[in-house]
């Protein structure tokens, strides 16, 4: 009868609904110990991720799936950045961060992925009020700087023009930015007199 080195034989792990796996397999952690993972710089998961894991051949293989699943929704996410309409009106999705993250996780899952030309690009928007990380969208053909793209002709008035271009078209021109209205509210005061109920010492 073949006998098999202890390293072989198979070890029962109670406590677990793993399937049992070789002794000798040195991806398996003692009881009791956690892997310690590094993810990525979004928190997201890495190849040295995985590796750190300790998993299984196919819990592995799934893992390397959901890797492909997580660079498509993270791409899926950052095209939702200041989205522009067919019309070109941009659209500032922050208030509802958690439902663009939902949108682009179920996308990612759905099997979307970006494998047709780009004809947008993204372009820095710098303005009084804005977000740090505020940008317009842009023909790929168009200068990475709006300064560059402006011309004599353009006005602030421009709608087919991006926001940049038209906001340095309103500088040039002179131009000042109507202020907003300032915030007021006309105070209103109602008083109602309520009878007190009759107290004990009241009576007495």
């Amino acid at each position: 009868m073949l006998k098999l080195p202890e390293s072989r034989k198979r070890k029962i792990v109670h406590g677990t609904q793993r399937k049992p796996e070789f002794a000798g397999n040195r991806k398996r952690m003692p009881m009791g110990e956690a892997p310690k993972l590094e993810f990525g710089q979004f928190g997201e998961l890495t190849p040295k991720t995985i590796r750190q894991a300790h998993l299984s051949k196919e819990e592995e293989d799934r893992a390397w799936e959901m890797l492909h699943v997580q660079n498509a929704y993270l791409q899926i996410v950052d095209c939702l950045s200041y989205p522009v309409d067919p019309e070109g009106h941009i659209h500032d999705l922050s208030a509802i961060g958690p439902t663009k993250l939902a949108i682009a996780w179920t996308l990612a899952l759905n099997g979307f992925r970006p494998t047709g030309p780009k004809y947008i690009k993204k372009r820095p928007f710098s303005a009084p009020g804005c977000y740090k990380d505020a940008h317009t969208w842009v023909d790929v053909r168009q200068p990475d700087d709006a300064a560059q793209e402006l011309r004599p002709e353009h006005r602030s008035g421009d709608y087919k023009l991006p926001p940049d271009t038209r906001r340095l078209a309103a500088q040039r021109d002179g131009e000042q930015p109507d202020p907003p209205p300032a915030w007021s509210v006309r105070p209103e005061v109602s008083v109602d007199f309520v009878p007190r109920a009759p107290t004990e010492e009241a009576a007495t």
